[in-house]
């Protein structure tokens, strides 16, 4: 084609976009459907009309009635993992045609005495966070309840701002955790000893007598924002979750923590958050958080029956440097109490012959980590976790469990034609034609450069391994963090973060693709070889450059 002009960038861009769709639509019953801005962000660095600064890290699940829920961070002042930060949710009735308003989960209260913008690292650091949300539904309870776990802070940068040393977090009496509370002089800024908040919120000294200071535990507030409040007698004094510029002498240790709402009304309605960390804690690990995204409820052997979700860790002696593992957290009670799976890193051999544990990890072990990750199960019954990695071949890692995630193979499989971009990634099972696949949706890189959104479509077979069939192109440009569900027999959604021009990133964009879309007339990578829907943006526009 001539065009009469020079085309601008802009124009070039939407060209492209109308071609992808034009060839992504081509083969008759193959069906990718245009973007849909779920939860959308502010514009030029600015916070949209809403004063949200931008979303990210999606979540997604389709119900046993059919509904989507789809669940996101709510960032306030900016995009980085820490700040005002609230979990919210949409709802869908009618398979992703439509979605209802945004919901709020849990938003906790902002520290009225910390300054605002004081540095750029610093900026908005004051303020208690929730961050990453796994979606999950217990199919096989009586109310089908449907859990949403997400990490919570006390105020501070987040995994980025956690302490050197540890801070013990709960005190165990008479079987029961209580959560730990650090009492500071507010004149010569010593520790006077640990507190407890025991039944009713009401706080016990170090002696085990109670006090008249009492503890919000359980909210009936708005958005929940009141947890953490802390009351002497009918005065509230301030927030437990307040780390700096507190008017009381209480705060939480300095740590992370873990922590559910539930809904029992198909996601109408959500729960006051609970803290389910006490249990999941050991003392060799620094950071334990949920690996974002959706969890699964195992259907097949053994443990089926058990709530299982992605979760990663890090140790004291190297933390994000060199320690980061995968791993799940798991119920086999309803999601009434929780249990720690071991790190896919816990007894792991190497290719060099060594073999490491998750707790001892240091810096020679800078490219053998993994962090978030994507669970499914086999027919079989193993556990197929998909791990977001170090490894600097920026290849899919995929790890195996035999005992429902409460331990994983000390071999990893290895999928080169797969890469990998260093992001959170998703998947899902499924059987067609008495066959059983695969389908995991990542960005494509090259390296780790977060672009280029694909759906790549995997046979199962006799041994457990996977036989890749296709890799399509869902999103070109920006793709980071995304959740995919199969919406029916034949369709599959998928929420992720994509932007572009001056959008902040990132905004959530939902999509619809069938499963004729993965499978007919589709281009496999080849390995030396670039195919035009494998161009990143940046030498899309180089080769534009030179055209025009």
């Amino acid at each position: 084609m001539i065009y009469q002009k020079a085309l601008s960038p802009k124009e070039v861009w939407e060209i492209w976009e109308y071609s992808l769709k034009q060839k992504n639509n081509t083969n008759e019953g193959a069906f990718i459907s245009d973007e849909k801005i779920l939860f959308e962000s502010g514009l030029n660095h600015q916070p949209n009309k809403d004063g949200v600064y931008t979303y990210r890290i999606p979540a997604l699940l389709k119900t046993q009635e059919g509904t989507l829920i789809a669940g996101a961070d709510q960032r306030w002042e900016h995009f980085r993992d820490w700040g005002t930060i609230a979990m919210v949710v949409r709802r869908s009735e009618d398979k992703g045609e439509s979605w209802q308003e945004i919901q709020t989960l849990v938003k906790l209260r902002d520290n009225p005495l910390a300054p605002k913008g004081k540095s750029h690292l610093d900026e908005y650091s004051d303020s208690p966070v929730n961050i990453d949300m796994v979606l999950v539904q217990d199919h096989l309870s009586k109310t089908k309840r449907i859990f949403s776990i997400y990490d919570m802070y006390p105020a501070g940068r987040g995994i980025f701002g956690m302490t050197d040393s540890p801070e013990q977090e709960y005190s165990q009496m008479d079987q029961k955790s209580y959560l730990n509370l650090y009492k500071v002089d507010q004149k010569d800024h010593k520790e006077k000893g640990i507190y407890t908040v025991r039944e009713n919120g009401v706080v016990y000294a170090p002696d085990g007598q109670p006090t008249d200071y009492h503890v919000v535990i359980v909210s009936t507030q708005k958005n929940y924002s009141d947890l953490g409040d802390i009351y002497h007698g009918k005065k509230r004094i301030g927030n437990i979750y307040f780390t700096s510029y507190k008017s009381s002498p209480f705060r939480i240790a300095k740590s992370n923590y873990i922590w559910l709402s539930y809904s029992d009304d198909d996601g109408k309605s959500w729960s006051s958050p609970r803290d389910i960390t006490a249990n999941l804690r050991h003392p060799g690990i620094k950071f334990l958080g949920v690996g974002p995204g959706a969890g699964i409820v195992l259907r097949h052997g053994a443990y089926a029956g058990r709530i299982v979700v992605p979760a990663y860790s890090t140790n004291w002696l190297s933390h994000l440097e060199s320690s980061q593992s995968s791993r799940v957290i798991y119920s086999d009670d309803h999601g009434e109490s929780w249990q720690l799976g071991d790190a896919v890193n816990d007894n792991r051999l190497l290719e060099n012959g060594e073999t490491i544990h998750s707790t001892s990890m240091d810096k020679r072990h800078v490219f053998d980590q993994n962090t978030e990750s994507a669970v499914v199960q086999l027919k079989n019954g193993d556990l197929k976790l998909f791990l977001r990695n170090t490894a600097k071949a920026n290849c899919l890692q995929v790890a195996t469990s035999k005992d429902g995630g409460k331990s994983f193979e000390k071999d990893l499989d290895i999928y080169g034609e797969v890469p990998e971009a260093y992001v959170q990634l998703s998947a899902v099972a499924f059987e067609r034609d008495q066959k059983e696949y695969i389908l995991l949706v990542n960005a494509n890189g090259p390296g780790d450069l977060r672009q280029d959104g694909y759906a790549r479509l995997a046979e199962v077979q006799a041994d457990g391994s996977l036989k890749w069939l296709s890799h399509r192109l869902l999103q070109a440009g920006k793709f980071a963090y995304n959740c995919v569900q199969m919406i029916d027999d034949h369709h599959f959604g998928v929420l992720y973060e994509h932007s572009k021009g001056n959008q902040n990133d990132f905004n959530l964009i939902f999509k619809t693709f069938n499963w004729q879309y993965l499978t007919e007339g589709f281009t496999k990578q080849e390995q030396g070889k670039i195919s035009f829907s494998q161009l990143s943006v940046k030498d899309f526009f180089f080769i534009c450059q030179q055209l025009f």
